[in-house]
């Protein structure tokens, strides 16, 4: 058994906090970013936090979904710690899609996995592309849940709650002082 993973721990460790003025994926503005990228570059660290997340999960999963491009890696490593399947969904057209020869098989048992979960937005997008296809998710799972989200009733393992404050851009306090913004999203790229 691996000692245990402390998310928080790590995160500031390999720098992945960051305060500044950011624009989120959702579109929302941010005093505080997560940048998973720079803990999932580290294979050891990247290995760990996916066997944190399948041993929190505690349920059969027969695959793992994650939407690419920041949760490829945790949903990979999750997977194997898993012994299962793990496939992506892609952006088309602004749509969660799968692609490449992905699907999902009518009953199969889905963990849906993300770096970081702040509104749920893309996360409940591969819910509803799981129910679509007849298949049941088990969990919502992530590195870091920055918000609350509306789960519609599913679990949210999550291996650290980062809490930061967050704003429409028109009411963004950091724009009307003239700071800086910065998108490091890969929406936003």
């Amino acid at each position: 058994m691996d000692e245990e993973f402390d998310a928080l721990e790590a995160l500031y460790g390999c720098g992945a906090l960051q305060r500044g003025h950011f624009k989120l994926s959702s579109g929302l503005h941010s005093d505080t970013y997560v940048q998973c990228s720079q803990l999932l570059k580290d294979p050891g660290l990247a290995l760990a936090a996916g066997r944190a997340i399948a041993q929190a999960v505690g349920k059969p999963v027969d695959v793992v979904l994650s939407p690419a491009l920041g949760a490829v890696v945790i949903g990979f490593t999750t997977a194997a710690a898993l012994g299962c399947e793990s496939i992506f969904a892609e952006r088309v057209d602004g749509a969660m899609t799968l692609r490449r020869g992905f699907d999902l098989e009518p009953g199969a048992r889905v963990l849906l996995v993300e770096d970081v979960i702040t509104t749920g937005g893309s996360i409940l997008e591969l819910a509803s592309l799981v129910e679509e296809a007849g298949a049941e998710v088990v969990n919502l799972g992530c590195i870091v849940q920055r918000g609350d989200i509306d789960e519609a009733g599913r679990e949210v393992v999550s291996l650290a709650r980062v809490t930061a404050d967050k704003w429409e851009p028109d009411e963004c306090p950091l724009c009307a002082r003239g700071a800086e913004l910065d998108a490091p999203g890969s929406r936003h790229t």
